[in-house]
């Protein structure tokens, strides 16, 4: 017996692979054919892409619990709340709008953090419309968690024996409790510079002009990121002559109290143009009204 291949085009480009088998019947030989199937190649199995599983947050708290908590408001003192030393407030230009009347804020973002405050859909004392600027954002369901201003301090400037306190506070919010709107400017304090500017995002300046600020003993803050808390006219302080006042959730660093209230830091007008404030940014009347003009939460960075 002999034994030969053979190779012929297959359909479709295919190859098929015989064996010719030659058997040798006296002197006779009769080929017999074996021919095997085309061949196919397999496409592989592709691996479908998981879902990634959005973080969890922590629970709404009931009405009962949030009534149970302190408010965050100008003269509050909350522990809880946390300050430049344990979070890095970045810009986002975002606006964060309390959709009750009271919402929760967190010390952490965790999932099973415990509330530890509560930020008032209006400003205390003043009864207008509040909403805090955004500082930072973690990934979660709803949105996740946002990190936002707040209006009071967690300590006073004394407390412990340390003559400072943090000018400013944040805290982490559920961002399913707010109505969260872009921005496109902010305020700059350049207290190097003694200027106050409102800045776009792209970098432009569409106003600026020079500032009196506070002294050593009375300083205006400095690194401290903060919001427009309100703007409003009161008549009953005088010397703003009824033009507007930009109120900060700012605090001084070094003045446990001023004026009946936790020295708070603002930008408004005075009449003298030399002397210095203690800690406040005196401005000119036309700037108060520009400023006047930014949403309230607008982002206020002092430098």
């Amino acid at each position: 017996m002999q034994r030969r291949t053979w190779i012929t085009a297959g359909v479709g480009g295919l190859v098929a692979v015989g064996i010719v088998v030659a058997v040798v019947v006296g002197n006779a030989h009769q080929p017999t054919v074996t021919a095997a199937g085309p061949t196919r190649s397999v496409a592989p199995t592709s691996t479908p892409t998981p879902t990634p599983t959005l973080a969890a947050v922590p629970a709404a708290p009931s009405s009962a619990e949030l009534a149970a908590l302190p408010l965050a408001y100008h003269d509050g003192v909350i522990g809880q709340l946390l300050d430049g030393s344990t979070v890095h407030p970045e810009a986002t230009w975002e606006i964060a709008t309390p959709k009750a009347p009271l919402v929760a804020l967190f010390a952490s973002p965790a999932a099973d953090a415990a509330p530890v405050a509560t930020l008032s859909t209006t400003v205390s004392t003043i009864d207008t419309p509040a909403a805090t600027a955004v500082w930072g954002r973690s990934a979660g369901v709803d949105g996740g968690m946002l990190l936002v201003s707040t209006p009071a301090r967690n300590r006073t400037p004394g407390d412990g024996g340390n003559p400072e306190a943090p000018s400013a506070t944040f805290a982490w919010a559920r961002a399913a409790d707010f109505t969260v709107t872009g921005t496109d400017r902010m305020i700059r304090v350049d207290v190097a510079a003694n200027t106050v500017s409102v800045v776009g995002k792209d970098g432009s300046v569409s106003a600026t002009e020079g500032a009196r600020l506070g002294t050593p003993d009375d300083p205006t803050p400095t690194a401290t990121s903060t919001y427009v808390e309100a703007a409003y006219v009161d008549t009953r302080v005088t010397y703003t002559q009824g033009n507007p006042i930009i109120l900060t959730g700012a605090h001084s660093s070094r003045i446990p109290s001023y004026g009946g209230n936790a020295a708070l830091t603002a930008l408004h007008y005075y009449p003298d143009p030399t002397g210095s404030s203690h800690g406040c940014v005196r401005i000119s009347a036309e700037m108060t009204k520009t400023l006047a003009q930014l949403p309230v939460g607008t982002p206020i960075q002092f430098t």
